[in-house]
């Protein structure tokens, strides 16, 4: 038989294992796996991406927020400079209020159709803010001339991008994407500013229905403006095989 000494410390063991085991078993980490995920204490909360690359949704502008929504730039372009105008119009400190930016990006979508189906767009955001003194409200009437400037000036917009928005097709949009740099190899320096933008596009629908009605096609733009540089006199001519050509080539 064993020693009786020796059977007590066997049982002494089992009962020290048994207790390390139910300690250890108490402090064990429970982790949800279908849950929210949590943030241990020590480790900064990321905040989320957005569209833009950014880290804060709440820093974009009204034309990021339908550019996230996979609305073209001319779309962007305008709720940006409606969301201007609204501020101005209100008396400033709005352009970063992301109600008001949420309500004029819907509303730019609607102005944007309106203006390519008719040429003019009515725009109301009643009750768009408030002060001291009361509601605030937005309602103006736009054209399209002046709207394209402003889409232009703020989505930065080529000329194509802006034949794109009118809904032209890829022959008149490669037509003014060659226009826009024949233009801007002979200038030398700076882009086209919003003005000349809004010309040489109109400019490209006029030399392609040129083209249709007579085979030939004379884009004259005296003093065509640009950033950054002095207004200069832009010419060309040409027919239907040259037109061929350099849509070929574009």
């Amino acid at each position: 038989m064993e020693p009786i000494w020796i059977v007590a410390a066997v049982v002494a063991g089992g009962l020290l294992v048994i207790l390390l085991l139910r300690f250890g078993r108490g402090r064990e980490r429970v982790i949800d796996v279908g849950g929210p995920a949590t943030v241990e204490p020590d480790a900064p909360a990321r905040a989320p991406a957005t569209a833009k690359g950014g880290a804060d949704d709440d820093a974009m502008s009204a034309g990021e927020l339908l550019e996230a929504k996979g609305r073209d730039e001319g779309e962007c372009g305008l709720a940006d400079w409606l969301m201007e105008d609204v501020n101005e119009t209100l008396g400033g400190g709005y352009l970063s209020d992301r109600m008001i930016m949420t309500r004029v990006a819907d509303v730019a979508i609607k102005v944007s159709a309106d203006l390519k189906a008719t040429g003019r767009a009515s725009v109301e955001l009643p009750f768009i803010a408030a002060d001291a003194s009361g509601p605030k409200h937005y309602k103006r009437d736009v054209t399209r001339q002046e709207a394209e400037l402003g889409m232009v000036e703020h989505g930065a917009l080529l000329v194509d991008e802006l034949l794109q928005w009118r809904g032209r097709d890829a022959r008149v949009v490669k037509l003014g994407g060659w226009l826009e740099a024949e233009s801007d190899e002979d200038a030398g320096s700076g882009s086209l500013d919003p003005l000349g933008t809004v010309r040489v596009a109109d400019a490209a629908e006029k030399a392609m229905a040129d083209i249709a009605a007579t085979g030939q096609a004379i884009v004259d733009l005296p003093r065509l403006s640009r950033e950054g540089g002095a207004a200069y006199d832009f010419r060309r001519e040409f027919d239907r095989a040259a037109l061929e050509g350099m849509l070929s080539d574009a």
